[in-house]
C-alpha cells in the first residue's frame, strides 16, 4: 500500500490500490455520519463491510443504516455484513500486549476473505472499519498502536480491501503525543481531520483555518518551553529545599501538615509519610497549643512572623529550641491558602549563649575571689597568730586546747578557699593518698554542735575504709559543702544519712572507687529548679545562701575525675535530698592539674 498522505471526501472510495484511511474525530456523531455513507454504499454496491467496533459504535452505526434503508438482517444472515467487537477480535491475536502478526494475517484475513466470498467472490470489494488500533491507544500502547497499523498494511497486500481506522482527538490531547499522531498517520494513504476541519466548504476557509492552526502551534510551542522551563525552575526549588539543613513544611489554614522535607525528618524524627495529613501541634509542646490560632490568624490576615523563638517536641519526646519564620502561601488570585515554614534548631546556639552567661559569671567569681582574698588574708592571719599565742597559754586545759586547734584548722581551710576563688582551681599541688572516712569525720567536727542544737538524727554508713588519690583540703571543703545543705534542709528534728560505699563505675573508664552518698529527709528541690542547681550563683535559700557552695562541690568532683549525681523527692510520702558522688581510686595528674 502507498504511504502518501492525502485527504479525501467521497464517501465510498473507487480506487483500485486498496487504501488505508484514517478519520480523526471529536463529536461521535460526526464519526457515524462519516461512516455511515462509507459502509452503506459498499453493502449498497452489493460488495461487502466489515466493522470492528465498541458496542456503542457498532449499534449506533447499525441504527443509522437502518434508518437509509439498509436491511442489516439479511446482509448478516448472507455474511456480506460482519460486526464485531473490537475488544473481542483483539484479544485473538495479542501476546504479551504485542500484536502477533501470524495470528493476525490468518484471523483477519479470513474474516475479509469469508466477506468477499459472500459477496460474490474475488471480484467483489470489501470496505472495513476497524477501532482495534484506537483500543491500543487509549490503554497508552502508541508503539504496539503503530505496529497493527503497519500489519494491517501488509495484510493489504496479500487481500485487496479498503480500511479507514478511527481515532477520538482526545486520546492526543497532550503535546507529547504528537509524534505518536504523526507516527500513525504516517501509515495511511489519506487523512480525514476531524469535523472542525472537515465541514469547511471553500479553499479560503481552510487556508484560514490552517494559519489559525499554524498559530495555535506555535503558541503550544511557547508554552511548552515556559512549562519545561517552569518546571525545571520547581524541580531546583525543590532540590535547594530538600537539601537545606532547617527544617522547611507547609501547612493548610487548619493547622494540617501538607509538605515535610527532608530536614524536618531529621530534626524532628517523624518521615514525611508519618506527619503529612496530621496537625502541626503533633510537634507542639501542650501549653503552647493556644499559640498555633494566633500564628494561623497572622497568617489568614497575609502577616508574616519573622525568627520567632519557641519551643518544639520531637517525635522521641526531646524538646528542642527552635526559631521560627513563617510566611503566607498565596495562590494565583492572591489568596492565602496556607502557610510555608522555615525552623531552625538552635538548641545548640541557646546551649553556647549560656555557657557564656556562666563563663561570664566565672569572671565575675574570680574577680569575687580575689577581693574576699585581699580582703580577709590580713585579718586571718591576725587570727592564725592570736590562736598560736593562745595555743602557748599553759593554763588551758585540755578541751579548750582541742578547740583552739580546731579553731586553728578551719583557718587553714578558710585560707584554702580563699585561694581556690582567686585562682579559679589552679592546681599547684600533687594529690596524695586520702581516707574519706576521715576526711568526712573532720568535715563533721566542726557541724556537731549544729546538729545536735537541731535535734538532727546523723546516721553512718562506711563500708569503704580505704584510701584513694585525691586533694585533702578540697575533698574536706566538698563535704563540709555537702553536709551543711544537708542539714539546712532537714531542719528541725530532720536526719541525715551518710554512706561510703566500695563502687566501680561501669558507665565510663573511671573504674573502680568509693561512693560517697549523703541524704536527707528535708522538703526537697522542686523539678523546675534540680536542672540549675549546680549553676554558680543559683540558690534556693534566697537570702541565706550565695549559689556558690554546690558549684564550687561540682568543680572539686570534676578535679577529682569523679561524678555528682542528686535525686530529690517533694512526694509527702517520702521526701528528701540525696547527693551521690564517685570518687576514682586513682587521680590522673595530668587531668587534675
Amino acid at each position: 500500500m502507498a504511504t502518501r498522505m492525502a485527504y479525501i471526501e467521497a464517501p465510498y472510495p473507487t480506487q483500485a490500490d486498496s487504501p488505508h484511511s484514517v478519520q480523526f474525530y471529536s463529536d461521535e456523531k460526526f464519526l457515524i455520519e462519516s461512516l455511515a455513507p462509507f459502509i452503506g454504499n459498499a453493502l449498497v454496491a452489493g460488495d461487502a463491510a466489515i466493522v470492528i467496533a465498541t458496542d456503542a459504535h457498532r449499534q449506533a452505526l447499525a441504527e443509522s443504516l437502518q434508518e437509509r434503508g439498509l436491511d442489516l438482517v439479511t446482509a448478516s444472515k448472507s455474511g456480506r455484513y460482519v460486526a464485531l467487537d473490537a475488544a473481542e477480535t483483539l484479544s485473538q491475536f495479542m501476546v504479551d500486549d504485542w500484536p502477533d502478526q501470524q495470528r493476525f494475517t490468518e484471523i483477519i484475513g479470513k474474516i475479509v476473505e469469508q466477506a468477499r466470498k459472500a459477496a460474490g467472490g474475488k471480484d467483489r470489494h470489501v470496505a472495513a472499519f476497524g477501532e482495534m488500533v484506537a483500543l491500543l491507544c487509549e490503554e497508552g500502547k502508541r508503539v504496539a498502536a503503530v505496529r497493527l497499523e503497519q500489519l494491517w498494511n501488509d495484510l493489504g497486500q496479500a487481500h485487496r480491501f479498503y480500511l479507514r481506522c478511527a481515532y477520538s482527538m482526545n486520546v492526543f490531547r497532550d503535546a507529547a503525543h504528537g509524534e505518536a499522531m504523526m507516527k500513525i498517520c504516517g501509515e495511511h494513504t489519506h487523512v480525514i481531520p476531524d469535523e472542525s476541519y472537515s465541514a469547511l466548504t471553500s479553499d479560503e476557509q481552510r487556508a484560514r483555518e490552517v494559519a489559525l492552526l499554524q498559530q495555535k502551534a506555535r503558541a503550544l510551542d511557547s508554552e511548552s518551553i515556559q512549562r519545561r522551563n517552569a518546571e525545571k525552575d520547581t524541580e531546583m526549588l525543590a532540590a535547594i529545599v530538600e537539601c537545606c539543613d532547617d527544617a522547611i513544611a507547609s501547612k493548610d489554614l487548619d493547622g494540617v501538615v501538607t509538605s515535610w522535607n527532608a530536614a524536618a525528618e531529621r530534626i524532628f524524627g517523624y518521615k514525611a509519610e508519618e506527619i503529612i495529613g496530621q496537625p502541626v501541634t503533633l510537634i507542639i509542646p501542650p501549653e503552647l497549643h493556644a499559640d498555633e490560632p494566633i500564628i494561623l490568624g497572622k497568617i489568614r490576615r497575609g502577616e508574616r512572623l519573622d525568627h520567632f523563638e519557641t519551643v518544639r517536641i520531637t517525635k522521641d519526646g526531646r524538646r528542642i529550641d527552635v526559631s521560627l519564620t513563617v510566611s503566607p502561601i498565596k495562590d494565583e488570585k492572591g489568596q492565602v491558602i496556607g502557610a510555608a515554614k522555615v525552623v531552625r534548631d538552635i538548641t545548640e546556639q541557646k546551649r553556647t549563649r549560656a555557657a557564656l552567661r556562666q563563663a561570664e559569671k566565672l569572671v565575675a567569681a574570680a574577680e569575687l575571689g580575689a577581693s574576699i582574698a585581699h580582703e580577709v588574708n590580713n585579718p586571718m592571719q591576725s587570727l592564725t597568730n592570736l590562736l598560736a599565742l593562745i595555743s602557748y597559754k599553759s593554763s588551758l586545759d585540755a578541751n579548750s586546747r582541742q578547740l583552739v586547734s580546731l579553731a586553728q584548722g578551719e583557718l587553714v581551710r578558710l585560707s584554702r578557699i580563699t585561694q581556690q576563688m582567686l585562682s579559679l582551681y589552679s592546681q599547684s599541688e600533687l594529690p596524695q593518698r586520702v581516707k574519706v572516712t576521715e576526711l568526712l569525720e573532720d568535715a563533721l567536727d566542726p557541724l556537731a554542735m549544729r546538729i545536735r542544737s537541731n535535734n538532727i538524727r546523723l546516721e553512718r554508713s562506711y563500708q569503704f575504709t580505704g584510701e584513694i588519690n585525691g586533694f585533702p583540703l578540697e575533698l574536706r571543703q566538698l563535704f563540709s559543702n555537702l553536709l551543711l545543705n544537708g542539714i539546712e534542709a532537714a531542719g528541725e528534728g530532720g536526719q541525715i544519712r551518710v554512706r561510703v560505699v566500695p563502687h566501680k563505675d561501669l558507665d565510663s573508664q573511671r573504674g573502680e572507687g568509693v561512693r560517697v552518698v549523703v541524704a536527707d529527709n528535708g522538703a526537697g528541690i522542686q523539678n523546675g529548679l534540680r536542672q540549675r542547681i549546680f549553676e554558680p550563683f543559683f540558690t534556693t535559700k534566697e537570702e541565706k545562701g550565695r549559689g556558690l557552695g554546690l558549684w564550687v562541690a561540682k568543680g572539686i568532683v570534676s578535679k577529682h575525675q569523679g561524678s555528682i549525681r542528686m535525686r530529690s523527692s517533694t512526694n509527702s510520702v517520702r521526701r528528701g535530698t540525696t547527693f551521690s558522688i564517685f570518687l576514682p581510686t586513682e587521680v590522673s595528674v595530668t587531668l587534675a592539674a
